[in-house]
């Protein structure tokens, strides 16, 4: 194959191609065998039907097509990796001639080169990061959580306070008229949670047992109730009985009735343990999220637009193949999550731009501290991955180099050494977890 690489203005390339007539007559032999698999020819067993018989099938325009789109395809990715090119975004190819077989195939494709940026201010890099160790607070919470879970209600003789469990009843109407449901008996109702819009618990503070009170407030926008909203609605409300939440007191027995420890002592470290432990969990790949954050701010200069929109269509599509993968639909994932799929392509997009400019910072980073990918270095990360799906490294090599992915494992290499240099050389201090 031959390939000459021409460099145009605003950092695009053109691509000529020449492939070589053997490799057109594979893929045209290709062609008719995965398209002749398919027919059900009568006379002929599945696979086994001659070139013309399929030619009269389907056309032998459609057999040089699907032959041709491989060609491109292959021979693409092998001028990119055999040229050593960083490009993005996809290829420009025109309006291409149908090949012949029997006879080379010449092509010609544009594309963008990525830019080389510069990086500043690489001997002072530092970040700070939430600690690994949980504060006082942080476990109070959790105990405060487990506490309230095991609470116990006791009726008391008194008017309606804030935090209070009230049994009512009610009936409500929305701009003077009732609609389905709205008359509600003995209910148990904890003040303080935000079930209701505020003016309900401020009518109900204050109430005695036995007592009545009406609240009116106008429907938030808040509410799931989208016909109400912004109409007045009204509440008449019966009080039956208060009840008081009675938190546990936190000692040896509430140790015991929560986990089975002997003592409050040993709850609490447990608790502290587990906390810590989560959070170390996620510390290493938090700090490094930070770390390439800092670097990216001393990225010297504006990151293409074009380059955003590529990584943000990829991105995209990973996120339709993922719900599909697992049998969602995006309505049902709109539902379930509330989020709009303007939203949603904005977020990409925002991650998209992150992205980016993190790949190019580190990038900037490899050049500027001379580092190379070497041969032993791909060989190696080919062992590993072929080791990791259990196939054979020879065969992993060649699919790599026939497919054109060998520059994006050489990329994948690059960025890994420029990450441990980062890691290894960025000052990284815990924030204090008090």
């Amino acid at each position: 194959m031959q390939t000459t690489v021409e460099h145009l203005d605003e950092g695009r390339i053109r691509l000529t191609v020449t492939v070589p007539a053997a490799d057109v007559d594979r893929e045209v032999a290709a062609a008719y065998a995965r398209i002749g698999a398919k027919l059900r020819i009568p006379g002929f067993r599945p696979g086994k039907a001659p070139n013309p018989v399929i030619d009269t099938h389907v056309g032998r325009e459609t057999v040089l097509a699907e032959a041709q789109e491989e060609v491109v395809s292959e021979a693409y990715g092998r001028a990119i990796s055999e040229n050593d090119l960083r490009t993005y975004g996809q290829p420009d190819v025109g309006e291409l001639e149908m090949i012949e077989p029997g006879s080379d195939y010449t092509f010609a494709a544009e594309v963008n080169l990525r830019p080389e940026f510069t990086l500043t201010g690489l001997e002072d890099l530092a970040v700070s990061v939430p600690s690994q160790r949980s504060s006082d607070r942080e476990i109070d919470a959790q105990i405060g959580y487990m506490r309230d879970r095991f609470a116990r209600l006791e009726p008391v003789e008194r008017p309606v306070e804030s935090g209070d469990y009230a049994l009512i009843s009610f009936v409500g109407t929305v701009d003077g008229e009732e609609y389905e449901g709205n008359r509600v008996d003995k209910y148990l109702y904890e003040l303080g949670r935000g079930l209701m819009p505020p003016e309900f618990d401020e009518a109900l503070t204050g109430i005695e047992p036995g007592g009545s009170t009406v609240a009116e407030f106008v429907v938030p926008d808040t509410s799931s109730s989208e016909e109400f909203v912004g109409k007045t609605a009204r509440f008449e409300i019966e009080v039956h009985e208060v009840k008081s939440k009675i938190l546990p007191p936190l000692d040896d027995e509430f140790a015991a009735s929560v986990g089975g420890f002997d003592t409050y002592e040993e709850y609490r470290a447990d608790v502290r343990e587990k906390l810590d432990s989560a959070k170390a969990t996620g510390h290493a790949h938090r700090v490094e999220t930070e770390v390439l954050g800092a670097l990216a701010e001393r990225l010297e200069g504006q990151v293409p637009e074009e380059m955003v929109e590529s990584r943000a269509a990829s991105m995209t599509r990973e996120f339709f193949e993922n719900l599909e993968s697992r049998g969602i639909s995006l309505q049902q994932y709109v539902e379930a999550t509330g989020a709009q799929p303007d939203q949603i392509q904005a977020d990409l997009k925002e991650q998209a731009a992150v992205r980016v400019r993190e790949e190019l910072a580190l990038e900037a980073l490899f050049r500027t501290k001379g580092f190379e990918v070497t041969d032993a270095d791909v060989e190696e990360a080919i062992a590993s991955i072929a080791g990791h799906e259990g196939e054979g490294a020879e065969q992993l090599r060649e699919s790599l180099g026939t497919s054109g992915t060998l520059p994006i494992l050489r990329e994948q290499i690059m960025h890994r050494k420029a990450v441990e240099w980062l890691m290894e050389n960025t000052v990284v201090t815990e924030e204090d977890p008090s």
